[in-house]
């Protein structure tokens, strides 16, 4: 039986002179200790300091609109942010000091509405960027910054594109339409367009690409769950009651975990903890009002997620349970 854990939790505010309202997702830069927050209302991305067990404001980088999605490319130095506009943000992360990042270019990807959740393939160096409302998903050379591929006639649900290493596939969740698009990573053509077959609704999606499943981070309010997907078959593979109805959700390898932030959890909101063959809810550890996105910092073992403290953002962390 899965357990609710008290695991203690460390609150770290912004600073006051930080006006935001609202933090929405968030990125770890594993290489160089850094945790990026994005600010979906005030137009920037926060920058903390991770290398010790507690995590330390640093800067924040202002970008001059509403941020979506974040997303990391260590290995060419930039951090990647979705923005209203129909643009994606590029930020310079090389200078040694946090504050001193600084936002290189611009690329407008072609929608009208706003760039959402990212992905990066490190391999290729392709950054996958979800238009959400206009049923469109760009690919970025992240070398180069510019585009190399667009899917359209998608969805106006799009969520969370993720690649499968075990397939060479872009999968792309779509919470309106209740779907998982399957797309081609090389053409960027959509080969398949599977639905749930139960009410899901996903927004966040999690790969584990050497056990060629998924977990989809279901949205549904009325009956908060979580399922576990198939990506060999293309089906449920099974259905999971105790936890579900929140944003992000990620794999984590070094740990073969599933986490999902279920800011709708029945129990009030929670990151899910997810392991096992057959994968199972493992740990349920609460968080707070806000808590929609999730991080894990390797060197340290630390969970984060975001979270709202007195009508304020601020990010919610606490080690890793033993499962």
């Amino acid at each position: 039986m899965a357990l609710f854990d008290d695991t203690p939790a460390t609150l770290t505010p912004l600073p006051e002179g930080v006006r935001a309202k609202f933090c929405d997702t968030l990125a770890i830069d594993h290489e160089r200790q850094v945790l990026y927050l994005a600010d979906n209302w005030s137009g920037g991305v926060d920058v903390f300091d991770i290398s010790s067990p507690r995590a330390k404001y640093e800067a924040t980088i202002k970008l001059g609109g509403r941020v979506y999605g974040l997303s990391v490319a260590s290995n060419v130095r930039k951090l990647y942010a979705g923005m209203s506009g129909s643009t994606l943000a590029v930020v310079d992360i090389s200078a040694k000091s946090l504050a001193a990042q600084t936002v290189a270019s611009q690329i407008i990807t072609g929608g009208r509405n706003h760039v959402d959740l990212l992905d990066y393939e490190a391999t290729r160096e392709r950054v996958y960027a979800a238009n959400r409302m206009d049923g469109l998903l760009v690919t970025v050379d992240a070398v180069t910054d510019e585009i190399v591929g667009r899917t359209d006639g998608l969805g106006s649900g799009l969520e969370q594109p993720r690649f499968n290493e075990a397939d060479g596939m872009i999968y792309l969740t779509d919470n309106r339409d209740n779907v998982l698009y399957q797309i081609e990573s090389e053409s960027n053509r959509l080969v398949n367009r599977f639905p749930i077959g139960d009410p899901c609704f996903p927004n966040g999606l999690a790969i584990d690409a050497k056990a060629n499943r998924a977990l989809l981070a279901c949205s549904n309010k009325q009956r908060p769950h979580t399922v576990i997907w198939d990506l060999e078959r293309q089906v449920v593979e099974s259905v999971i009651e105790e936890c579900g109805c929140g944003d992000g959700a990620l794999y984590e390898p070094s740990l073969d975990r599933y986490l999902f932030a279920a800011n709708g959890s029945r129990m009030g909101p929670v990151v899910g903890i997810f392991g096992g063959d057959p994968v199972r809810l493992l740990r349920s550890v609460a968080t707070a009002k806000g808590a929609s996105w999730v991080g894990y910092d390797r060197k340290n073992g630390v969970v984060y997620t975001t979270a709202i403290d007195g009508g304020r953002p601020a990010l919610l962390s606490f080690p890793m349970p033993s499962v």
